[in-house]
């Protein structure tokens, strides 16, 4: 079973069977792709009991008690961040995600890990989040927010 390296520079290695996986299911949508790479490369571990990227400080009233929370490895996290904008730069007709998007996707997955839910299942009011070519990005960010809110 052959790997794949994603980038040169990075010690990122994902079997060939994954790539097919990722790309034939991704349907030419750069957060997708991200979301299975993401799922191949990280561990459900990984990203159970990290704090995401590690950029927001949570909130103390939560009352998270338990190991302190690392970011996700940021070899690995630079290294698919880096290869989604490669990726949909050499290929155009690739839909490229923002800056935000991207960590989106990352905090998402970090989410689905802890609500016990496999990384790749994104649905959002039982659709899959990305179908039909002229939504774009912002249902997604605001559909997403209203459902998380904890009831008033």
């Amino acid at each position: 079973q052959g790997s794949k390296q994603l980038l040169n520079n990075y010690p990122v290695y994902i079997t060939s069977k994954q790539w097919d996986e990722a790309v034939n299911s991704s349907k030419k949508d750069g957060r997708r792709l991200l979301r299975y790479l993401i799922r191949f490369v990280f561990t459900t571990d990984e990203l159970k009991y990290s704090c995401g990227l590690g950029k927001r400080k949570r909130s103390v009233q939560s009352g998270e008690t338990g190991p302190e929370r690392r970011p996700l490895d940021p070899v690995k996290v630079t290294c698919l961040r880096e290869f989604i904008r490669m990726h949909c730069t050499s290929n155009p007709d690739w839909w490229m995600p923002s800056e935000e998007q991207i960590n989106k996707v990352f905090s998402d997955a970090v989410g689905h890990a802890r609500q016990g839910r496999a990384v790749g299942t994104f649905l959002h009011n039982g659709h899959s989040c990305c179908e039909g070519g002229e939504q774009g990005p912002q249902d997604e960010i605001f559909g997403r927010a209203a459902q998380d809110a904890p009831g008033d």
